[in-house]
């Protein structure tokens, strides 16, 4: 499968206080402030930070650890004074927040109760068994399995749960689990703490037999090799980066470096091209690619470069009716095209066009099968599926909603005569579907699958469009209830990301609806920085475009009150990563637009963690993407919107920030920072928090409970800072 789309993407002591040179008394401080209203304010410890010759001062760069690395390997180890510093945060979190423990408990339970029985179940064929995950009712974790397509009994390939019982924490990589292309062996990636750093294991799945449980410390990436000896798997240097790809023989128990990567620009995966002909390594960053295969029949073999790496070059690669099979954007064609290159001859010189590049529709991803070639494609901010024959025939399938998701998992077998995908809509819970590769027609697979306690019939999904200051339109996903009224009094929960070319999908979200059930309207900016609009809607907004992001969810949010479905001062906005940068910058811009801001793990502290790319787990990824700070323009362009740097004195409204100290994609100390600093600064009385896990990681802690828990946190935050029902101190 090639996939543009889904790219890329954290405890005190008083003689530990004194060590750091900050004040005694403010141990002693939070620790006897535990449960009161407001926390100790921490010091300002004024301190000269910034390299490349931008310095300033920052009072509170004493929260970030001297050694967050090992914080990463180790939470348990966090300095005692910036430990005690959260905990008192947390604790005035914990004060604001609970006497609406009976609102949230609510929330909670209605977006169960909305939850589809075994919600998404989706059966995958491939070599004469049908793969699926099933999540049971009140279970945290799902259940991988499969059974034969001829009849049989289900076996149980990875019981997550299981494996998670007694952990803290246990977590998949993004991407979840693979079996072998011969249906032998299962493998998986877990993290145990949170930090990004991945345990490999792998399974015989008639036995149960492990043949890898020694594989640590690797950066989650894996593949495996056709012949089904060999695994692939990335490796992880000290400082988080994928350093390296290694291939271990699972015969004979060795592992052998067959790939050193010294870039700390580059991300790197793996995968196995759907024929299973071929493994790729890819190397990626946003402003160049480069693709390596390694033969199926010859393991062993040097990596061959499909097209060495060139500033501006986007590529992937797969393996499809006798040839190379390459997703680019070369030559021009910014929503990608698609081309064919021999396999004995794979560089750029020898690719031919298969599909031509349209302007305006994106193609996002490729799923090769023996007979058909299938492309998600968006066009119109909506996503669509083309089925095409080797003679150039194709079938468009549409759908009719005016907004809707798709998602199409990896591992389709190449044989199959269909492609299973879920479709879903704000209001429309996930439902199994397949494509009949012959017809090119979708159709749904069994009934819809929807909670006795939700009724898709109450709902109304929307799409609407905001004009931009610069006259772009930018699209607007709107659930609301059928019969609520157009009167501008409901209130609003507005969710935007806006970065990296990742597109928000109109999901079915059952937290969503319990707010919706309370009177509010909740709604998707699809701003600049993803990729619905296609590729230049996220490449204009790179680096000195960025702002372009934040006017975008401004101009939808005013535009949603012009328009009645709210009101300006009712509105709560939601981002989460790089969409709390969004947050952070929204909230310094236009603090009067909101009644509420919840910022989930926020990049809001972007000078700074730039100024670190040469330590940070992200390296020098980042730098296509805002900027280089030893380029002056570069630092003075980020220095004019870094949300941190922006705080001033202001009527700042109701923040909720999020982060976890175990998070090696955003620091903890950046929305603590950022909390502190606002609630020193701002003029009016609205609670501005931050609640930071002990036991997470970048998307919070593990489970669907967890999960459902800060989802029904965040909406009772919402309300209260709609209705403006704080307990004040």
């Amino acid at each position: 499968m090639l996939d543009r789309r889904r790219l890329m993407v954290s405890l005190g002591v008083l003689a530990a206080a004194s060590a750091q040179g900050l004040p005694s008394a403010f141990a002693k401080a939070s620790s006897a402030s535990k449960g009161a209203p407001i926390p100790p304010k921490p010091p300002a410890v004024p301190r000269i930070v910034g390299k490349f010759g931008h310095q300033r001062t920052d009072d509170y760069a004493w929260l970030r650890p001297k050694d967050w690395h090992a914080v990463l390997r180790d939470p348990a180890s966090l300095d005692a004074p910036i430990k005690s510093a959260v905990l008192s945060e947390n604790a005035y979190t914990d004060a604001v927040l609970a006497p609406a423990a009976p609102l949230r408990a609510k929330l909670a339970a209605r977006a169960e109760a909305v939850e589809p029985p075994n919600a998404g179940a989706l059966e995958v064929a491939d070599g004469g068994y049908l793969y699926y995950r099933r999540e049971a009712p009140g279970q945290d974790h799902p259940v991988y399995a499969r059974r034969p397509i001829a009849g049989g009994p289900e076996q149980v390939l990875l019981d997550v749960g299981a494996e998670a019982k007694g952990k803290t924490f246990y977590s998949l990589v993004w991407g979840g689990p693979r079996r072998s292309p011969d249906g032998k062996l299962f493998g998986w990636a877990a993290d145990q703490t949170g930090s990004g750093i991945f345990a490999v294991r792998v399974r015989e799945i008639a036995t149960g037999k492990m043949l890898v449980d020694d594989i640590e410390n690797t950066h989650g990436g894996i593949a495996f090799g056709p012949d089904g000896r060999h695994l692939y798997y990335v490796g992880r240097n000290e400082k988080g980066w994928p350093d390296s790809v290694w291939r271990r023989d699972m015969q004979t128990g060795t592992s052998a470096k067959i790939y050193d990567q010294d870039d700390p620009g580059l991300f790197v995966s793996l995968k196995t091209t759907a024929s299973g002909g071929f493994v790729v390594i890819r190397l990626f960053n946003g402003a160049t690619t480069e693709c390596l295969l390694i033969p199926g029949d010859d393991p062993t073999a040097k990596p061959i470069v499909v097209e060495p790496r060139t500033d501006g070059l986007d590529y992937d690669v797969d393996h499809w009716n006798g040839a190379l099979l390459i997703l680019t954007d070369a030559d021009g064609a910014t929503d990608f095209k698609v081309m064919t290159a021999p396999i004995d001859k794979p560089g750029r010189a020898h690719w031919r066009e298969l599909t031509p590049h349209v302007p305006g529709r994106f193609i996002a991803a490729l799923h090769p099968f023996k007979d058909r070639l299938v492309r998600e494609e968006w066009r119109d901010a909506k996503p669509r599926l083309v089925v095409a024959a080797p003679d150039g025939t194709e079938h468009d399938a549409g759908f009719d909603e005016p907004a809707y998701a798709l998602s199409v998992p990896a591992g389709q077998g190449y044989d199959a005569a269909s492609l299973a995908f879920l479709y879903q809509s704000p209001k429309t819970p996930p439902r199994a579907h397949r494509l009949v590769l012959a017809s090119g027609k979708a159709e749904p697979v069994g009934p819809l699958a929807k909670a006795p306690a939700y009724d898709p019939a109450r709902y109304v999904v929307e799409r609407i469009e905001a004009k931009a200051a610069d006259g772009a339109l930018v699209p607007i996903t709107i659930l609301r209830a059928k019969d609520a009224p157009r009167d501008g009094k409901a209130p609003l929960f507005l969710y935007g990301y806006g970065s990296y070319g990742a597109t928000v999908e109109a999901e079915f979200s059952p937290s969503a609806i319990a707010l919706v059930d309370q009177g509010w309207t909740y709604a998707i900016a699809h701003v600049r920085g993803g990729a619905e609009r296609g590729s230049a809607w996220w490449r204009t907004v790179l680096k000195h475009g960025k702002k372009l992001t934040f006017t975008d969810f401004i101009a939808c949010a005013e535009h949603l009150a012009d328009q009645r479905y709210t009101a300006r001062g009712k509105i709560v906005a939601h981002g989460y990563s790089a969409g709390g940068l969004l947050m952070g910058a929204i909230y310094t811009m236009r603090p009067d637009l909101w009644a509420g801001v919840i910022a989930q793990v926020p990049f809001v502290d972007v000078l700074n963690t730039m100024d670190d790319f040469d330590t940070h787990p992200l390296g020098k990824t980042a730098i296509p993407v805002w900027g280089d700070p030893r380029v002056p323009e570069d630092y003075a362009y980020v220095a004019s919107y870094s949300p941190y740097d922006q705080l001033k004195p202001a009527a700042y409204p109701a923040l909720l920030a999020t982060g976890s100290v175990a998070d090696d994609r955003v620091a903890f100390w950046e929305p603590v920072k950022f909390a502190v600093k606002a609630r020193a600064l701002t003029t009016a009385d609205k609670p501005i928090m931050v609640k930071i896990a002990m036991a997470a990681g970048h998307m919070g802690a593990s489970g669907a409970g967890a999960a459902r828990d800060q989802q029904a946190m965040f909406g009772e935050f919402a309300i209260l800072a709609v209705t403006d029902t704080w307990p004040r101190p």
